[in-house]
């Protein structure tokens, strides 16, 4: 939530990269610290769950909602401290406990009136089961290992563009 309140704050746009950057806990060369937190930005603010093409989720609307299942965990997310990466993995996770108040919520923005016809309804909740079983899916350990080369290409690529400068 920090972050979304460092982008409606009116500050010069080096100062909010210094701060974003800094709220996320990311130290990174000047070089790339625009590129970086844009790039950021840009998942968190377009970002949000989608079903069936209907946006479910919006961390910012939402805020009321999974802050409560924050303030169950111990975690103040007005005032506590906490990094992007950790506050990312309990909101997904707040998303899989059933009694969730965001979880309550997108089940609420989700539902569908049941129909008398089984089939129809066997093959409803056989497509929901699909699509979640790829959502939750783990990663190919072939795709895998082309990101990873990929990625450490990139950060060769980075570090030597790094040392030149």
């Amino acid at each position: 939530m920090k972050l979304f309140r460092l982008f409606k704050l009116n500050y010069s746009t080096k100062r909010e990269i210094k701060k974003g950057l800094e709220i996320l806990g990311l130290e990174i060369e000047e070089e790339y610290q625009a590129t970086v937190l844009n790039e950021i930005s840009l998942y968190l603010f377009n970002n949000s769950q989608k079903e069936n093409g209907m946006k479910v989720f919006d961390f910012e609307h939402d805020y009321k909602y999974y802050w409560v299942d924050f303030l169950k965990k111990g975690i103040n997310l007005n005032i506590d401290n906490i990094s992007w990466w950790e506050f990312d993995a309990i909101l997904e996770g707040l998303f899989l406990e059933e009694n969730s108040i965001i979880s309550k919520v997108v089940q609420y923005r989700t539902y569908k009136k049941p129909t008398k016809n089984y089939k129809t309804a066997e093959n409803e909740e056989h497509k929901y089961n699909m699509e979640k079983k790829r959502q939750y899916a783990l990663p190919i350990e072939e795709n895998q290992i082309k990101v990873e080369n990929g990625l450490n290409s990139l950060f060769k690529f980075a570090e030597s563009k790094a040392k030149r400068g």
